[in-house]
């Protein structure tokens, strides 16, 4: 019994050692690769749409006024009232003009006709040059005094000194008004400003938009063009930078002063080097965001610190720092590798 024992074992160990003759390469214990999804970084959108609250503007308010004094006889507009350029709008009593201008013709016809023989004797060398000149300066000041005259009763006439509406009317007729008093004040709608603010991080590329267009929701017009007119060089009292846009008004009448309007401005990113790779590319050492690198020249992947941005379009991330166009970004399995590990691509997929 105990021979058939011995036996026994010898044989299995027999067994065992052939076994492991046979099969030597299955001893060792075969390395997996990890498949992976990698990707070529992409540039990011090269503009974004910002969209603020503005508020519409007269082109221009001005207060028109008489250049001489007296007693306003006729107002002929009202608040509201269209005028056309060099429209009469309001009339001052012509009377003492009227004799003003008689006196002063007067005179400077008399001086015009004693100038005018004296200079016939001074061509004649039978009068000093000095007597000609004084005869000069009296006619000279009396032809001044005589275009004065004429203008002051021109003026009497209150014309619109552009095409525009009626905004204010400033006084009632019989009224005696001064030199430069305000009739009217008269407003031009052909065009109209949007004013609107910028933060301290936007005022840089403010006179370069993509774009600019405004929508006026109270007259339902939408998508209008708009020009860069100014910004101003000092921020208000908010720390915001006051920048003011130019509109045609599409129809007459059709935008007004002081509605409200949404401005949509496309903006240029500042800087070109910004690339973008998925979200889910992106993953954290110690607080600070990193990306897998695959280095095709041994199918290996190294982590790689990046500076992140802004979220881009369809779930993209925009990467300002450490990223070049020419990498290939692993963007599934990340969580799982190590570095050096060796790897299997899955795709290849460029943005």
């Amino acid at each position: 019994m105990k021979r058939q024992t011995i036996a026994m074992v010898s044989l299995l160990v027999m067994i065992g050692l052939g076994l492991v003759g046979c099969h030597p390469k299955e001893s060792t214990i075969a390395v997996k690769r990890r498949y992976v999804k990698v990707m070529q970084p992409g540039k990011t959108v090269s503009s974004k749409e910002h969209v603020f609250n503005g508020q519409l503007k007269e082109k221009r308010e001005v207060d028109v006024a008489f250049k001489v004094g007296g007693q306003v006889l006729e107002i002929l507009v009202d608040e509201g009232d269209y005028v056309k350029e060099g429209q009469t709008i309001a009339r001052m009593d012509k009377r003492d003009y009227k004799i003003r201008l008689q006196s002063a013709t007067a005179q400077f016809n008399q001086m015009k006709g004693e100038y005018e023989r004296y200079q016939q004797l001074y061509d004649k060398k039978k009068l000093p040059v000095n007597t000609l000149e004084k005869l000069k300066a009296g006619y000279l000041a009396a032809e001044s005094g005589y275009e004065a005259a004429t203008n002051a009763l021109n003026d009497t006439e209150l014309k619109a000194p552009f095409s525009g509406f009626i905004y204010h009317k400033n006084i009632d007729k019989f009224e005696n008004v001064n030199p430069g008093q305000p009739i009217v004040t008269l407003i031009d709608v052909s065009e109209l400003e949007v004013n609107f603010s910028l933060s301290e991080s936007q005022v840089q590329v403010a006179s370069n938009f993509d774009r600019i267009t405004c929508d006026v929701p109270n007259a339902n017009l939408n998508n209008i063009p708009a020009s860069f007119l100014s910004m101003n060089e000092k921020s208000n009292g908010n720390d915001m930078f006051d920048v003011r846009l130019m509109i045609a008004n599409p129809q007459k009448g059709g935008l007004k002063p002081g509605m409200s309007a949404r401005v949509r401005v496309v903006m240029p990113q500042n800087s070109d080097a910004l690339i973008k790779v998925p979200v889910e590319s992106i993953f954290y050492k110690v607080n600070s965001p990193y990306v897998w690198i695959y280095d095709a020249t041994n199918s290996t992947v190294k982590s790689r610190k990046v500076t992140i941005g802004n979220l881009a379009q369809q779930g993209y991330v925009s990467v300002s720092k450490g990223l070049k166009q020419e990498d290939q970004v692993v963007t599934a399995g990340i969580h799982t590798l190590t570095e050096d590990q060796q790897v299997k691509i899955l795709n290849n997929k460029k943005l």
